[in-house]
């Protein structure tokens, strides 16, 4: 089951009240307020990301610019949070007001008219769920894979808000059922959105991310060979006005021929350089405190 600062009933619960009766506003910055209450009492956390940061950065753990973008992680985290749960209260004209533009969407047209359906791969990089409401809008059928929160309470309030976005959601676990209900989305050219930056299961790959060894999940990649699916980074971006904006990557140019194990490494490989390039350009809205180079094998 995955964790994080705020995965518990109690501050998820609280969130999905407030936000219910209490201007938009005044959420953000209770959220925010919330967010940087909890950095800093994790320091945990703080040094995991001050690793992962330094790593992608380049700079030592220690510097200036690296401990300001750990505090503004914090308070965009604050933020995407009162969001999460403020949009599927809203009426849909009202939730259309939080987006911006949605960059690519020809990349999945096109992908979708080969008829094998599409893998949208994400990190945990900028606000990935609400990737749902900009497909929803347009009317794509939409799956996402998601990994059981830490409570029955918790995972049963946050499938029941991506359920209003009209989104069927995928539980994974260790068994090999949801990898066919994938494969089964996939075949009947529906979109399946996963993310690929962590290997909760420890079953993973290493390969280089940010000049070191890191365990990836294989399921994307291998899915994707499997199927014939069209393998597409994406991404769901705050701006500086507090909008989101959706973009699509091209297609990973995938690798079919050879080794199988050396294929999937290589082909891991082209989405880790995706991952990287976005990471670099957003580090304030990567939000991954685990620290990376304890992901090895």
């Amino acid at each position: 089951m995955r964790q994080h600062i705020l995965d518990n009933p109690i501050s998820y619960y609280a969130i999905f009240s407030s936000v219910r009766y209490l201007p938009t506003r005044l959420c953000h910055w209770l959220g925010k307020l919330v967010a940087l209450i909890v950095y800093a009492f994790s320091r945990k956390d703080r040094d995991g990301l001050a690793s992962n940061l330094s790593l992608a950065l380049r700079r030592p753990p220690a510097d200036p610019f690296i401990r300001k973008t750990i505090r503004q992680i914090f308070k965009n985290y604050g933020h995407y949070m009162v969001d999460f749960f403020l949009m599927p209260q809203l009426p849909p004209h009202k939730i259309r007001r939080f987006f911006a533009e949605f960059k690519g969407e020809e990349i999945l047209q096109s992908a979708l008219a080969n008829g094998k359906g599409v893998i949208l791969l994400t990190a945990h990089l900028g606000n990935w769920e609400f990737g749902s409401m900009f497909l929803r809008f347009r009317n794509y059928p939409l799956n996402v894979v998601a990994l059981a929160h830490n409570t029955y309470s918790t995972n049963a309030l946050i499938n029941r808000l991506r359920a209003n976005k009209a989104v069927n959601v995928i539980e994974v676990d260790r068994s090999s059922f949801s990898g066919i209900e994938i494969l089964s989305c996939l075949r009947n050219n529906e979109i399946v959105a996963m993310i690929g930056d962590r290997d909760f299961f420890g079953s993973g790959r290493p390969i280089d991310f940010f000049g070191k060894k890191v365990s990836f999940p294989v399921g994307p990649v291998v899915l994707a060979m499997k199927s014939g699916a069209a393998l597409i980074p994406a991404f769901v971006l705050r701006q500086s006005d507090g909008r989101y904006f959706g973009v699509l990557e091209e297609a990973v140019p995938f690798l079919l021929e050879g080794d199988r194990d050396d294929v999937i490494e290589k082909n891991l490989g082209k989405t880790a350089r995706v991952f990287e390039k976005y990471i670099r350009s957003y580090p304030d809205q990567w939000y991954c405190p685990h620290p990376i180079t304890g992901r090895t094998p």
